[in-house]
């Protein structure tokens, strides 16, 4: 009993020694939690004499504690900008830095930057230029440099530049390559990677960043605006963002062309040839690799676009105030003027008067004044008299003509082609409708020629006593006879000629912004075509072949004698498709879904019956298929076409706030168009000058040495000349550049500021 007793007692005390035991640990843990709260408030206050004295009182402080956000002392000193305290505090051992060089580098204190660095380079210079892994404020992925670029901390940037650091480049969209894409989104599944990927290129884009790494700013933000554009077409859940960064880019560039003070700093960055691979006299290489990559903020300039056209006009000062209808008849005069040029340039192609006619606006003109005799025997031989044509009686002398400007067309294509580059010619949708054209005018040159033999072959047997007869008349021809398929895709390609000119109307100031709302409104017209033509195939599929056997029924009313016959929709599927189709414009029948059975006679013995005549409804079948085709009127009339009304309409208000950049920079392309190539229009281009032959020359015989490149350029051109600039000009005019961007960035006001538009 009494060992009992004092078991009890024993456990008893045990008990109570353990709760006097947990008090004091307790008591420890508060007394532990208001001195870290007091080490943070005097790092605060940047008090470092009571810091000095609560380390020295307390030699089991924890000196990279942490408070409620997670923040250290030294990140807390850093962010009070107490550069005395981080002194203090980077003399402790046992310190560790952790994060707080990115937080000195986001408050852009650069001498805490520095010390921070030397510390972590002496530790570990590799380490220094890598992200914080276990940062509550900084994704591990995020570098020093990459956070002072996307920041814009000059400074820091040229320091973190100078001791080694650097952002790599992503790699291409479609680069899989195992070492670095495919490693890298297996480990951060998808999301990681793309947002490592954002990261580099928000730091990349930094203006600040492309002014210290970059001796061509401009160049580098048209390469990094493509490169976006690339990505975001490809990372559609981000195309947002990198439409944004993309747009930043661009700006940037329109920023730096509108910082130059002359027309001399202008010409100087335009004539830059790197990045532009295009042959020619046209001197300004930057301007067409601007347009290439669709930098139309910055074509659109206003220096820009008073550069060019003082290229475009020349020394022809009263071009400019012409009016409209003196330009027109300035392009019918010029037909009687072509053979002069002609003669100009095949035996003086240096004179004065040919550099004149050499012009892009006298080369217009001569396209123009070609283009419209072209024009003229085109509907002529379009409009032949087809009631006595029988196949012998051609017109061979407008066909000739024909094929001589069929031919000088693709020539002058294919030279456009090897000088732009096939990139650039068929990135604008008029040089892919121009080479429609061509093809169906080829194709037309095809089945002429088939004419011509099989014409050909009848007269030799008419003449050998072998004649077969007459010509046949058309009605009895085949229906791909090589006249009806020639006077069809000649039909076709007269339409298209005449379209063509609106090409030119973007060389005017009125009609330029209306061709521009025009092409938009196509765009979106051909998305809902697509949408269209679902909705048509849909039904087409179900009701091709629904009423087929129904075709050709006739119903005799037995008591009117009226005769009902059975559409043609729904019978076959080409007839299903032409009434769906006219349907959407309200152009077809009302019984469209009427089902018509035949009256059949009354075979019954009754004498009664005998003579009756009995028609069948088919009820369901006629519901069935009245539905469907009032479903598609709801669907396709109702539904779509007031969808594409309302689309259009705000689509046109929106595109009507940027329709200047869109018509400058079509513009753009048509001046580019007229002023890359030095040539006679089509047909005279066939025509070769005396600098051809000399240009042929020297190139078959030095075209195995190093000088093939400048050869290249003098056959291209008739205006060779070489650039007055040099590279040490242009070095010294983007130094200015960026002084005078950074200049007005820290200004409040701006002394000259130009905007694109």
């Amino acid at each position: 009993m009494s060992d009992s007793y004092n078991d009890m007692n024993n456990e008893y005390l045990d008990d109570s020694d353990q709760s006097e035991y947990a008090t004091s640990d307790w008591s420890t843990a508060n007394d532990s939690i208001e001195i870290q709260r007091k080490f943070m408030h005097f790092i605060k206050m940047c008090d470092i004499s009571s810091i000095k004295n609560l380390i020295e009182s307390n030699y089991d402080l924890d000196l990279n504690c942490k408070n409620y956000q997670g923040m250290t002392g030294l990140n807390l000193a850093v962010q009070v900008d107490c550069e005395q305290m981080v002194d203090f505090l980077l003399s402790q051992p046992g310190l560790e830095t952790g994060d707080a060089l990115m937080y000195a580098i986001r408050e852009n204190n650069y001498s805490i930057v520095v010390k921070l660095l030397d510390v972590l380079q002496a530790k570990n210079q590799e380490k220094a230029q890598l992200g914080y892994d276990n940062s509550v404020e900084f994704p591990s992925h995020l570098t020093p440099l990459m956070l002072a670029a996307q920041c814009g901390h000059y400074k820091i940037i040229e320091l973190l530049l100078k001791r080694g650091h650097t952002i790599p480049t992503p790699h291409e969209p479609q680069c899989f390559c195992k070492e670095v894409c495919k490693s890298s989104t297996r480990l951060n599944n998808g999301l990681g990677a793309t947002e490592l990927k954002l990261s580099v290129f928000r730091a990349l884009t930094d203006p600040t960043y492309i002014s210290l790494t970059s001796k061509d700013p401009i160049l580098t933000a048209f390469q990094l605006s493509n490169r976006l554009r690339k990505h975001g077409n490809v990372d559609h859940v981000f195309k947002s963002d990198y439409k944004s960064l993309d747009f930043q880019t661009r700006m940037f560039a329109v920023r730096m062309i509108g910082l130059c003070r002359s027309s001399t700093e202008v010409e100087l960055v335009l004539t830059q040839q790197e990045g532009c691979n295009i042959f020619g006299s046209f001197p300004y290489h930057r301007l067409v690799m601007a347009v290439d990559l669709k930098q139309k903020e910055f074509v659109a300039h206003a220096y820009v676009q008073q550069t060019l056209e003082t290229v475009w006009a020349g020394d022809w000062y009263a071009w400019r105030r012409y009016g409209l209808k003196l330009k027109c008849c300035l392009v019918f005069l010029r037909i009687f003027v072509l053979p002069l040029i002609v003669f100009l340039y095949i035996f003086m192609p240096y004179s004065k008067w040919t550099q004149h006619y050499m012009l892009p606006v006298n080369q217009m003109l001569n396209y123009l004044a070609s283009y419209s005799v072209f024009l003229t025997v085109l509907t002529y031989e379009n409009n032949f008299n087809k009631i006595k044509f029988t196949g012998d009686s051609l017109c061979w002398i407008s066909k000739l003509i024909l094929v001589l400007y069929v031919v000088s067309f693709t020539i002058r294509a294919v030279n456009h082609i090897l000088v732009q580059g096939p990139k650039l010619y068929f990135s604008m949708p008029w040089n892919v409708y121009n080479c429609v054209q061509l093809i169906i005018l080829i194709t037309t040159l095809i089945y002429w020629w088939l004419l011509y033999t099989s014409t050909f072959a009848r007269t030799t047997d008419h003449d050998s006593n072998n004649y077969v007869g007459k010509p046949i008349e058309r009605k009895y021809w085949r229906s791909l006879d090589p006249v009806l398929v020639a006077e069809g895709l000649l039909a076709v390609a007269t339409v298209m000629s005449y379209l063509q000119l609106m090409f030119l109307y973007q060389l005017n100031y009125t009609l330029g912004p209306m061709y521009v709302c025009l092409r938009k409104m196509i765009t979106y017209f051909e998305r809902f075509a697509v949408l269209h033509g679902v909705i048509i195939l849909a039904f087409t599929a179900g009701l091709c072949r629904f009423y087929q056997y129904y075709g050709g029924m006739t119903r005799i009313d037995p008591v009117t004698r009226f005769e009902v016959k059975q559409d043609d929709a729904f019978v076959n599927t080409y007839s299903t498709l032409k009434v769906l189709f006219w349907g959407i414009f309200r152009m077809t029948s009302s019984t469209a879904g009427s089902v018509v059975i035949e009256t059949v006679e009354n075979d019954d013995d009754d004498d009664d019956c005998s003579n009756k005549e009995l028609a069948n409804n088919h009820y369901f079948t006629q519901a069935v298929g009245t539905l469907l085709y009032t479903m598609f009127e709801i669907v396709a009339l109702v539904i779509m076409v007031n969808m594409l009304r309302g689309t259009m309409t705000n689509a046109f208000n929106r595109f009507s706030g940027n329709t200047y950049i869109e018509w400058v920079f079509g513009r753009t392309q048509v001046f580019l168009s007229f002023s890359v190539n030095t040539e006679l229009p089509p047909p005279l281009n066939l025509i070769p000058s005396v600098f051809c032959i000399v240009a042929t020359f020297l190139c078959l015989v030095k075209r195995l040495k190093a000088a093939l490149i400048g050869i290249a350029h003098m056959i291209s051109s008739k205006r060779f000349q070489m650039t007055p600039y040099t590279s040490k000009d242009f070095t010294f005019l983007m130094r200015k550049l960026v002084q005078r961007y950074f200049r007005d960035e820290l200004s409040a006001t701006h002394v000259r500021r130009r905007d694109p538009v």
